[in-house]
Protein backbone atom coordinates (compact mmCIF):
# COMPACT_ATOMS: atom_id res chain seq x y z
CA UNK A 1 0.00 0.00 0.00
CA UNK A 2 1.07 3.59 -0.90
CA UNK A 3 1.22 5.62 2.35
CA UNK A 4 1.32 8.94 0.47
CA UNK A 5 -1.44 7.76 -2.06
CA UNK A 6 -3.45 7.28 0.83
CA UNK A 7 -2.64 10.52 2.03
CA UNK A 8 -3.22 12.38 -1.50
CA UNK A 9 -6.59 10.10 -1.87
CA UNK A 10 -8.15 11.76 1.75
CA UNK A 11 -6.88 15.27 0.60
CA UNK A 12 -8.98 15.02 -2.78
CA UNK A 13 -11.76 13.12 -0.98
CA UNK A 14 -11.58 16.32 1.65
CA UNK A 15 -11.79 19.04 -1.04
CA UNK A 16 -13.71 17.31 -3.77
CA UNK A 17 -16.34 17.30 -0.59
CA UNK A 18 -16.25 20.61 0.03
CA UNK A 19 -16.63 21.47 -3.75
CA UNK A 20 -20.03 18.96 -4.29
CA UNK A 21 -21.86 19.66 -1.64
CA UNK A 22 -23.28 23.31 -2.48
CA UNK A 23 -26.49 23.63 -4.54
CA UNK A 24 -25.69 23.63 -8.23
CA UNK A 25 -26.94 23.21 -11.84
CA UNK A 26 -25.60 19.07 -10.96
CA UNK A 27 -27.02 18.30 -7.55
CA UNK A 28 -30.43 20.47 -8.46
CA UNK A 29 -30.56 18.23 -11.88
CA UNK A 30 -29.93 15.00 -9.69
CA UNK A 31 -32.30 15.98 -7.15
CA UNK A 32 -35.19 16.34 -10.67
CA UNK A 33 -34.78 13.14 -12.13
CA UNK A 34 -34.63 11.43 -8.80
CA UNK A 35 -38.24 12.45 -8.04
CA UNK A 36 -39.10 12.47 -11.00
CA UNK A 37 -37.86 8.97 -12.55
CA UNK A 38 -36.47 7.47 -10.13
CA UNK A 39 -32.69 6.63 -8.36
CA UNK A 40 -31.16 4.23 -11.05
CA UNK A 41 -31.92 7.80 -13.59
CA UNK A 42 -30.23 10.07 -11.27
CA UNK A 43 -27.20 7.42 -10.69
CA UNK A 44 -26.10 7.65 -14.08
CA UNK A 45 -26.33 10.78 -14.19
CA UNK A 46 -23.83 11.14 -11.06
CA UNK A 47 -21.58 8.77 -13.08
CA UNK A 48 -21.30 11.48 -15.87
CA UNK A 49 -20.71 14.31 -13.56
CA UNK A 50 -18.11 12.71 -11.80
CA UNK A 51 -16.17 11.27 -14.50
CA UNK A 52 -16.06 15.17 -15.73
CA UNK A 53 -15.18 16.35 -12.34
CA UNK A 54 -11.83 13.99 -12.63
CA UNK A 55 -11.29 15.45 -15.60
CA UNK A 56 -11.60 19.25 -14.57
CA UNK A 57 -9.36 18.12 -11.03
CA UNK A 58 -7.02 16.95 -13.13
CA UNK A 59 -6.71 19.64 -15.37
CA UNK A 60 -5.95 21.61 -12.36
CA UNK A 61 -3.25 19.88 -11.75
CA UNK A 62 -1.11 19.63 -14.68
CA UNK A 63 -2.69 23.28 -16.52
CA UNK A 64 -3.55 25.18 -13.43
CA UNK A 65 -2.01 28.06 -13.87
CA UNK A 66 -2.19 28.33 -17.63
CA UNK A 67 -6.17 27.99 -17.04
CA UNK A 68 -6.51 30.44 -13.71
CA UNK A 69 -4.68 33.12 -15.91
CA UNK A 70 -7.14 32.33 -19.05
CA UNK A 71 -9.98 32.29 -16.53
CA UNK A 72 -8.56 35.65 -14.74
CA UNK A 73 -8.16 37.55 -17.88
CA UNK A 74 -11.66 36.47 -19.89
CA UNK A 75 -14.41 38.16 -18.31
CA UNK A 76 -16.79 36.33 -20.90
CA UNK A 77 -16.02 33.35 -19.37
CA UNK A 78 -18.38 34.40 -16.08
CA UNK A 79 -21.42 36.32 -18.68
CA UNK A 80 -21.15 32.55 -19.61
CA UNK A 81 -21.78 31.24 -16.34
CA UNK A 82 -24.26 34.00 -15.83
CA UNK A 83 -25.99 33.16 -19.46
CA UNK A 84 -25.97 28.93 -18.16
CA UNK A 85 -27.48 29.35 -14.53
CA UNK A 86 -29.93 31.98 -15.12
CA UNK A 87 -31.23 29.99 -18.99
CA UNK A 88 -31.10 26.49 -16.43
CA UNK A 89 -32.97 28.24 -14.15
CA UNK A 90 -35.59 30.14 -16.43
CA UNK A 91 -35.98 26.61 -17.99
CA UNK A 92 -37.25 24.47 -14.49
CA UNK A 93 -39.57 27.75 -13.36
CA UNK A 94 -41.33 27.15 -16.70
CA UNK A 95 -41.27 23.04 -16.78
CA UNK A 96 -44.36 21.24 -15.83
CA UNK A 97 -43.85 19.02 -13.27
CA UNK A 98 -45.28 16.07 -14.85
CA UNK A 99 -44.66 13.58 -11.75
CA UNK A 100 -42.94 10.49 -13.20
CA UNK A 101 -41.40 11.00 -16.79
CA UNK A 102 -41.24 8.60 -19.95
CA UNK A 103 -38.80 6.13 -18.95
CA UNK A 104 -36.88 5.84 -22.93
CA UNK A 105 -33.99 7.32 -21.20
CA UNK A 106 -31.36 4.86 -21.08
CA UNK A 107 -27.89 4.66 -18.25
CA UNK A 108 -26.34 6.23 -21.45
CA UNK A 109 -28.53 9.38 -21.80
CA UNK A 110 -27.73 9.88 -18.23
CA UNK A 111 -24.29 9.30 -17.81
CA UNK A 112 -23.90 11.64 -20.78
CA UNK A 113 -26.30 14.14 -19.06
CA UNK A 114 -24.46 14.04 -16.06
CA UNK A 115 -21.20 14.63 -17.60
CA UNK A 116 -22.86 17.83 -20.22
CA UNK A 117 -24.04 19.64 -16.89
CA UNK A 118 -20.82 19.02 -15.18
CA UNK A 119 -18.95 20.61 -18.67
CA UNK A 120 -21.09 23.99 -18.64
CA UNK A 121 -20.94 24.43 -14.73
CA UNK A 122 -17.25 26.84 -14.83
CA UNK A 123 -17.66 27.48 -11.27
CA UNK A 124 -16.79 23.86 -10.25
CA UNK A 125 -13.81 24.05 -12.63
CA UNK A 126 -13.04 27.43 -10.80
CA UNK A 127 -12.95 25.54 -7.79
CA UNK A 128 -10.41 22.87 -8.55
CA UNK A 129 -8.40 25.95 -9.77
CA UNK A 130 -8.77 27.34 -6.43
CA UNK A 131 -8.37 24.24 -4.73
CA UNK A 132 -4.99 23.21 -6.62
CA UNK A 133 -3.41 26.90 -5.83
CA UNK A 134 -4.10 26.53 -2.06
CA UNK A 135 -2.90 22.61 -2.00
CA UNK A 136 0.44 23.73 -3.93
CA UNK A 137 0.65 26.74 -1.76
CA UNK A 138 0.89 24.15 0.95
CA UNK A 139 2.60 21.74 -0.61
CA UNK A 140 0.27 19.37 -1.26
CA UNK A 141 -0.19 18.37 -4.59
CA UNK A 142 0.66 15.00 -6.09
CA UNK A 143 3.41 14.74 -8.00
CA UNK A 144 3.92 10.74 -9.25
CA UNK A 145 1.87 9.19 -11.03
CA UNK A 146 0.57 6.80 -8.53
CA UNK A 147 -0.36 9.91 -5.98
CA UNK A 148 -2.57 11.32 -8.85
CA UNK A 149 -4.14 8.06 -9.67
CA UNK A 150 -5.17 7.71 -5.52
CA UNK A 151 -5.79 11.67 -5.82
CA UNK A 152 -8.44 11.69 -8.94
CA UNK A 153 -10.16 7.95 -6.94
CA UNK A 154 -11.13 10.71 -4.07
CA UNK A 155 -12.39 13.10 -6.44
CA UNK A 156 -14.59 10.71 -8.31
CA UNK A 157 -15.62 9.09 -5.03
CA UNK A 158 -16.38 12.21 -3.02
CA UNK A 159 -18.47 13.70 -6.16
CA UNK A 160 -20.34 10.13 -6.28
CA UNK A 161 -20.84 9.95 -2.96
CA UNK A 162 -22.13 13.66 -2.13
CA UNK A 163 -24.68 12.89 -5.46
CA UNK A 164 -26.11 9.66 -4.01
CA UNK A 165 -26.91 11.71 -0.88
CA UNK A 166 -28.59 13.86 -2.96
CA UNK A 167 -30.72 11.37 -4.20
CA UNK A 168 -31.18 9.54 -0.58
CA UNK A 169 -32.26 13.22 0.80
CA UNK A 170 -34.43 13.87 -2.63
CA UNK A 171 -36.26 10.35 -2.05
CA UNK A 172 -36.76 10.06 1.31
CA UNK A 173 -37.03 13.90 2.56
CA UNK A 174 -38.80 16.06 -0.61
CA UNK A 175 -40.68 13.36 -1.77
CA UNK A 176 -42.51 13.43 1.61
CA UNK A 177 -43.31 17.20 1.74
CA UNK A 178 -46.04 17.35 -0.67
CA UNK A 179 -45.75 20.46 -1.40
CA UNK A 180 -42.25 21.37 -2.08
CA UNK A 181 -42.35 18.17 -4.16
CA UNK A 182 -45.03 19.26 -6.51
CA UNK A 183 -43.03 22.77 -6.80
CA UNK A 184 -39.77 21.29 -7.23
CA UNK A 185 -39.02 22.54 -11.05
CA UNK A 186 -39.63 26.08 -9.39
CA UNK A 187 -37.69 25.74 -6.76
CA UNK A 188 -34.80 24.60 -8.31
CA UNK A 189 -35.30 27.52 -11.17
CA UNK A 190 -35.29 30.21 -7.85
CA UNK A 191 -31.68 28.71 -6.82
CA UNK A 192 -30.45 28.66 -10.14
CA UNK A 193 -31.26 32.19 -10.59
CA UNK A 194 -30.52 33.30 -7.52
CA UNK A 195 -26.78 32.09 -7.66
CA UNK A 196 -26.88 33.02 -11.65
CA UNK A 197 -27.81 37.10 -10.01
CA UNK A 198 -24.89 36.30 -7.64
CA UNK A 199 -22.07 35.66 -10.28
CA UNK A 200 -23.47 38.75 -12.34
CA UNK A 201 -23.03 40.67 -9.53
CA UNK A 202 -19.24 39.63 -9.03
CA UNK A 203 -18.47 40.26 -12.45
Amino acid sequence: MNDTGVIYFFIALAAATIGAVPLGLVNLSVVDTALKNGSQKATGIAHGASVVEVIFALSSLVAGAWLSEFFKGNPMVRYFVFAVLMGSGLFFWLKKNKGQLKKEQGKSIGFLKGALLNIVSIPVLLFWLLAATVLSAKQLLPSSLPEILFFLSGVWLAKMVILKIYVFLALKVVSRAHKLSSNINRVIGIVLMTVAVIQLLKI
